[in-house]
């Protein structure tokens, strides 16, 4: 039974001088429990308007999205909001972490605001830092801890309260290559061991090569899927194969790299 559905997604953005534009249309989804599926397409495709559509940051001009047998679109702000802090998890481009708070409090955050008793917060901070290689780093500032580490803590801020889905946005969009396959592989584990349920946007078909599933959205539609199988290295190139007939500006996607 799918975790996530999105049934005749339609956003239509509005301007001053009375132009619409219709970032996505009609659009259909289906994600199934412990699924880890990519989202590609060039800039202006709307994959950005549909992750935030999937995730409740945004609501649809139509349709209706389903997350766990609950319609959130249409729940009102407030349970939305508590819907939210419980249910899922985001990780972002730019870490999204507060400058004021040490590595630690950081990933604790969703449990402080869930109420959680400190004993277990506490616990629950060394199961998830150890399961990221970054248990040593929970005293640190943000400034003092490199960026792959800050987005492994971005993750760890993610999972801790065990929701049923993430939702990244690039989440190797600032990083280099070593630090990228370092996250890409922690978002791998916890989706192979953890059976999380991961939805990620990116242009970078690396990062793209250790989904499941990939969609590619062009124009606010559906243009193409494709699945893994059991070759990586063959999904890659699947992965370039089909950027190759998507067109756009090839420059959205980042450089490639595969070892």
């Amino acid at each position: 039974m799918p975790i996530l559905t999105a049934a005749n997604l339609t956003k239509i953005y509005g301007s001053k001088r009375g132009i619409h534009h219709e970032a996505l249309h009609q659009f259909h989804l289906s994600v199934d429990k412990g699924e880890f599926l990519g989202i590609m397409g060039p800039s202006g495709s709307g994959k950005t308007t549909l992750l935030n559509l999937l995730s409740t940051i945004d609501t649809p001009t139509s349709g209706a999205v389903t997350i766990n047998q609950t319609t959130v679109t249409n729940l009102t702000k407030n349970k939305l909001a508590t819907f939210r802090r419980k249910e899922t998890g985001f990780i972002f481009q730019d870490y999204n972490l507060l400058e004021t708070l040490t590595v630690g409090e950081n990933i604790m955050l969703p449990l402080t605001l869930n109420k959680w008793k400190v004993k277990e917060m506490t616990k629950r901070l060394k199961l998830v830092t150890e399961q990221l290689g970054i248990e040593d780093i929970t005293e640190k500032r943000i400034f003092e801890v490199s960026g792959g580490q800050l987005q492994r803590a971005a993750i760890a801020r993610a999972i801790i309260h065990d929701p049923t889905i993430i939702y990244a946005d690039e989440p190797t969009g600032n990083l280099d290559s070593k630090a990228s396959r370092q996250v890409m592989e922690s978002l791998q584990f916890l989706n192979q061991e953890k059976k999380t349920t991961t939805i990620m946007v990116t242009h970078d078909p690396f990062a793209a090569s250790f989904c499941g599933r990939v969609i590619f959205i062009k124009d606010g539609r559906m243009f193409n899927e494709i699945h893994k199988g059991d070759n990586r290295q063959r999904f890659f190139q699947d992965i370039l194969n089909v950027q190759s007939l998507l067109g756009g500006n090839m420059d959205d996607f980042h450089s490639i790299r595969f070892k």
